[in-house]
């Protein structure tokens, strides 16, 4: 499982991925350091997104190890003395991995705890191919923050329980899947599978039991628009962990100051952190215009439990007469760049037909007989196909800003009497260099024999280049 190669997936990579495999992990850990791994989860899918297998399971560190941040797992130590050990689930996720590639969402920063988690039980492992889906999605969505909530609300994918390992890599599945074939990405490399170890399983498994989305608080629809700078990948796993914990309903000062200890133990200056991603809310909040009093209270709240009370300040009110909250229906590449533009320029995304959508824009494989559509337009709802989307929400559309690339013409045909010329000039070239070597054998001085040459030279391309039709 580590070290981990890595293969990226690029728009201009030479390698295609659409025939491969991709088996898609996340971990559940003690911490942001790499400490233990107290969950692990793998879904195998094609590049269509057909599942093959997947399995998950709890991961007991030892039983001296704490299991970490309840708040962002919600994992107790009673649950981890139940499951089985690290090296009892290597071997079944090894042969889940065999002839795939592996990918993760922020993929260095699961291989650091693998690797760790590797290394203690002292087993040699070749390079497997990785590719990490925070980097591709950021090369191509061109979104506000590239958070797998994001990315999955931008693929027109559903929401997920955060806390679940098994729902993070159904989704990383899903986010793979939708760029190699949604939006063409290749390998930079071609995926090399090494052969594999066998190691022992003792086929005790302990999964945790599918979960429901939770309840979440109005500020869950804001972090899609967050504009949130690249970090290193720790932090960006503790601000997935912070959106996460915020988003839900039962977030409490205690679950704040949980968080505050991870960060500090992760290295993380947790003040400059919860500045920038409260201040980041703030700024979204006031672009809709439309707090209400309970609202700008929740957010006042927010900001002291995390201890940056000076986040919120005096909040302002944008004067939009309403918040745009678009509903994108298809599952196409045009789509696509629909919702992440919206996302980027601060426009509310829904994830399914509400009175509160203003805008739906639809793309050509939706059946214009779709009830939704019939219902929004009881509903007073605006329904625009893709094109005329774009200037309805006051977006650049990128489709009809591309550059036009100039056609070329035919190549221009030679007179014969032109080519015959030309090729009179190479022949002369060619007997002038002969001369030149003769009278060089012959005892001439070497500066007119190079002189002779350099003519023969200078000949023979001068003809080349006169019989080569030219495109214009």
């Amino acid at each position: 499982m580590a070290p981990l190669d890595t293969p990226r997936l690029t728009p201009d990579g030479r390698f295609p991925a659409a025939t491969a495999e991709f088996t898609a992990l996340d971990v559940r850990t003690t911490g942001l350091r790499p400490g233990h791994v107290v969950e692990v989860a793998a879904v195998r899918v094609r590049a269509d997104g057909t599942t093959v297998a997947e399995f998950a399971t709890l991961v007991n560190p030892g039983w001296h190890v704490a299991p970490g941040p309840a708040p962002l797992h919600r994992i107790s130590r009673r649950e981890l003395d139940r499951a089985p050990e690290f090296r009892e689930v290597l071997g079944p996720l090894l042969d889940l991995c065999h002839g795939s590639v592996v990918v993760a969402h922020n993929l260095p920063f699961l291989r650091e705890f693998l690797a760790a988690e590797v290394a203690r039980l002292d087993v040699e492992l070749p390079p497997l191919p990785a590719v990490c889906t925070l980097d591709a999605a950021r090369q191509v969505l061109g979104l506000p923050n590239v958070l797998l909530s994001t990315v999955a609300v931008a693929l027109g994918l559903g929401e997920f329980p955060a806390h679940l390992a098994l729902a993070h890599a159904r989704t990383v599945a899903a986010v793979a899947s939708s760029l190699v074939t949604t939006h063409g990405l290749l390998f930079t490399a071609p995926p090399s599978y090494p052969p594999l170890p066998r190691l022992p399983a003792s086929g005790h498994l302990f999964p945790r039991g599918e979960a429901a989305v939770r309840e979440q608080v109005w500020l869950a629809d804001l972090t899609a628009r967050l504009r949130l700078s690249e970090r290193e990948p720790r932090h960006e796993a503790y601000r997935q962990a912070l959106t996460a914990a915020v988003a839900d309903v039962d977030f409490t000062p205690d679950d704040a100051a949980e968080l505050t200890t991870v960060a500090m133990d992760g290295g993380i200056p947790a003040g400059r952190a919860h500045l920038e991603f409260v201040t980041a809310l703030r700024e979204v909040a006031e672009e809709d215009g439309a707090l209400a009093e309970a609202e700008a209270a929740d957010l006042t709240a927010l900001a002291k439990m995390l201890g940056v009370p000076e986040a919120v300040g005096e909040l302002r009110h944008a004067q939009h007469p309403e918040p745009r909250r678009l509903l994108v229906l298809g599952e196409t590449q045009e789509s696509d760049a629909l919702r992440a533009a919206a996302l980027a320029a601060g426009i509310q995304l829904a994830r399914e037909l509400a009175p509160s959508v203003t805008h739906i824009a639809l793309t050509d494989d939706v059946p214009r007989h779709d009830p939704r559509l019939t219902e929004a337009r009881e509903l007073g709802i605006a329904v625009l196909d893709l094109g005329s989307a774009w200037p309805a929400l006051g977006l650049l559309d990128p489709a009809a800003t591309a550059p036009l690339a100039r056609p070329l013409s035919a190549p221009r045909t030679l007179p014969a009497a032109h080519v015959w010329a030309a090729r009179g000039l190479m022949v002369a070239g060619l007997a002038v260099m002969l001369f030149s070597l003769l009278t060089l054998v012959a005892g001439a001085p070497l500066a007119s024999s190079a002189a002779l040459a350099v003519l023969g030279v200078a000949a023979l391309c001068t003809g080349w280049y006169l019989s080569e039709p030219m495109v214009r």
